[in-house]
C-alpha cells in the first residue's frame, strides 16, 4: 500500500513562497523551490492554488500588506514623511520583499497601483498639501516618489552606509522640505516662465551667473 501523500492548505503553501522570496529572491520562486521548502512534490503547491500565476500574485499582495504595514508607523511628526520612511525602511529589513513589488517585470502592476492611489488621496485631502493645485500635487508626489524609490534601492543594495530610523527620516525630510519649497516658490517646474523669472531673480541676487540653458536631444 503506497503512503498516503502529505496535503498543505493554501496558507502553508503561502508561507513558504514567502520565505523563498525572502531568502533567494523573486527570480528563485518557483513551484520547486516552494516544493523544497514544504519538504514535498510539486503537486501540493499546484493543488492549493491551481497555477503559480495565482500564487505569484497572492504573495505580492501578501508583501503589499506587510509594505502597508511599515507605511502606517509613526517615524516622524508628519504623517506624508512616515509613508516615505515606511518604504525606505521596508527595503532595509525585507531587501527582497521591496525588490518583488518595485524591481521586478512582472504581470501584476495592479497589486501595487493602488499603493500610489492611496498617497495621492491622503495629499488631496491633507491641509498641509491643500494650496497646491492637482498639478503642483502631482509633481510634488512624483519628485518626492522617485528620491524616495531611489533611496530605497540604494538601501536594499547595501549602499548607504547610516540606515538607522533617524538618518532616513532626516534624508527624506531634506529632500522634501528642497522639493515643497520649489512647489511653493514656483521654481519645480523648469520650463515654466514663472520658474525662469524667480531662479534669475534668486541667483542674481546672490550675484550668481545664469547657466547656459541646455539642449536635451530627442530619443
Amino acid at each position: 500500500m503506497s503512503p498516503k501523500a502529505v496535503t498543505f492548505n493554501t496558507e502553508a503553501v503561502l508561507m513558504a513562497s514567502l520565505e523563498v522570496v525572502r531568502k533567494q529572491g523573486w527570480d528563485a520562486l518557483t513551484a520547486r523551490s516552494v516544493a523544497g521548502r514544504l519538504g514535498a512534490s510539486v503537486a501540493p503547491v499546484y493543488s492549493a492554488f491551481g497555477s503559480m500565476e495565482k500564487l505569484f500574485r497572492e504573495i505580492l499582495i501578501r508583501i503589499r500588506g506587510l509594505l502597508q504595514d511599515y507605511t502606517s508607523r509613526s517615524y516622524s511628526e508628519l504623517p506624508f514623511l512616515n509613508i516615505g520612511a515606511g518604504i525606505v525602511l521596508f527595503a532595509r529589513d525585507e531587501p527582497h520583499f521591496f525588490q518583488a513589488l518595485f524591481q521586478k517585470r512582472h504581470e501584476f502592476q495592479d497589486v501595487i497601483e493602488d499603493v500610489n492611489t492611496t498617497i495621492l488621496s491622503w495629499m488631496k485631502s491633507n491641509a498641509q498639501f491643500g494650496h497646491l493645485d492637482d498639478t503642483g500635487r502631482e509633481r510634488l508626489y512624483d519628485s518626492i516618489g522617485y528620491f524616495t524609490m531611489g533611496l530605497a534601492a540604494a538601501v536594499a543594495a547595501g549602499r548607504v552606509d547610516d540606515v538607522s530610523n533617524h538618518n532616513i527620516v532626516r534624508l527624506l525630510k531634506n529632500m522634501g522640505n528642497s522639493l515643497m519649497f520649489a512647489e511653493i516658490s514656483g521654481v519645480s517646474d523648469s520650463e515654466s516662465p514663472e520658474s525662469e523669472r524667480e531662479w534669475s531673480r534668486l541667483l542674481k541676487e546672490k550675484n550668481i551667473s545664469l547657466p547656459k540653458p541646455v539642449k536635451v536631444k530627442e530619443s
